[in-house]
């Protein structure tokens, strides 16, 4: 998941963590100099911020983040974080599948993640006091993931289930929203990813995307940077080939079919750009993750 030269798309390590148990855990880690590319996996995401600031983007919205902060996100859905350079950033994160879960519990799930939802309402600020009765749950959870005792993955599902019932009334019933930080320039930046998300097969230069939003290239350039952590052309590549290996993996669609679906105009070229983010062949990539769980 984190920048190289290989995979540096794919998020591989929380998938294969989630086919080994339909829970996994990264708590409390903190870093001074993070940086995290655009990427997508199974199941769902539970993103606590306990500190720090920056930006999360998440299915083409953009979260401004300064602490004490929630955001959920879907299964599959593009997004990555971008905190300040230089400044502590402690986060834990939550990836789980649906089937630890008990029926209930599974409805506070479609509730709390459903398509209906708004990308603004997955972004929670806690007050003081719901987030240290949050934080004594992870705190719970981390201790049975790691200590793995006899009946750790029926205590996980309880815990779990009480923190999303937890998080399922903040949302309901006494939510505080999060605040407007997002000032115009963050505006603007949204924009430009959802136009993209929708747009990324086309074959559009920066002085056309420029000239759609009345900017500059550079300072298109400059803004899309600083807001997200990447530039427009790795924003879009990531895009492609996250749509080609579903494609790749759900569809019967020929290899010429994908490249050109997903705006790769030389056959050539797609193939050489795939392997440079998945280490293989699109291909070689089928063959492995064909009719395989989705990713």
């Amino acid at each position: 998941m984190l920048s190289g030269n290989r995979n540096e798309y794919a998020d591989d390590y929380t998938n294969k963590r989630l086919h080994e148990l339909p829970f996994f855990i990264k708590y409390r880690h903190t870093d001074a100099h993070f940086h995290m590319n655009f990427h997508s996996h199974r199941g769902y995401e539970l993103f606590f911020l306990h500190e720090g600031s920056g930006n999360y983007i998440n299915g083409g919205y953009i979260h401004p983040f300064q602490g004490n902060d929630l955001i959920l996100i879907e299964g599959k859905q593009i997004h990555k974080t971008a905190p300040t350079a230089g400044k502590r950033f402690t986060r834990t994160v939550i990836n789980f599948l649906p089937e630890s879960l008990n029926p209930e519990t599974k409805k506070l799930v479609i509730d709390l993640f459903g398509q209906k939802r708004k990308a603004e309402h997955s972004h929670f600020v806690l007050c003081e006091k719901k987030h240290a009765r949050i934080y004594a749950l992870l705190d719970q959870m981390y201790a049975e993931y790691e200590l793995r005792q006899t009946g750790f993955e029926q205590m996980i599902g309880i815990l779990l289930s009480r923190l999303l019932e937890d998080i399922h009334r903040i949302r309901f019933s006494d939510r505080r929203p999060a605040d407007n930080r997002a000032g115009g320039d963050i505006s603007l930046v949204h924009q430009i990813i959802d136009y993209l998300s929708s747009h990324y097969a086309e074959d559009i230069t920066l002085e056309e995307l420029a000239k759609m939003f009345y900017i500059t290239p550079y300072y298109l350039c400059r803004l899309f940077k600083k807001a997200t952590g990447e530039t427009v052309t790795r924003f879009i590549a990531y895009t492609r080939i996250h749509q080609a290996k579903q494609d790749l993996v759900f569809t019967d669609l020929s290899i010429s079919e994908i490249c050109a679906r997903v705006g790769f105009g030389n056959y050539s070229y797609f193939g050489l750009v795939f392997k440079q983010h998945e280490g293989m062949t699109p291909k070689e990539y089928r063959k492995k993750y064909k009719r395989s769980v989705p990713m």
